[in-house]
């Protein structure tokens, strides 16, 4: 959870990225089909949220700045 972050979701960020906006619930369950994320996502926050974990989600070019 440290070291990856999502991107908000988005039609367009769906499409552009291929579900894997979602990176914190790819790393989590690499083995669950891409177009599933958008599910697991607010339970992984809900989860986050009750034990103090830092659940990071970023815009586009926010994400973009961070690599650049």
């Amino acid at each position: 959870m440290v070291a990856t972050c999502n991107i908000e979701q988005s039609f367009f960020n769906d499409w552009f990225s291929g579900h894997l906006n979602f990176q914190i619930e790819h790393h989590l369950f690499p083995t669950m089909p891409r177009h599933n994320y958008w599910r697991a996502a607010p339970r992984v926050r809900a989860l986050c949220d009750k034990y103090g974990v830092k659940y990071e989600e970023k815009s586009l070019y926010g994400a973009f700045a961070d690599i650049v």
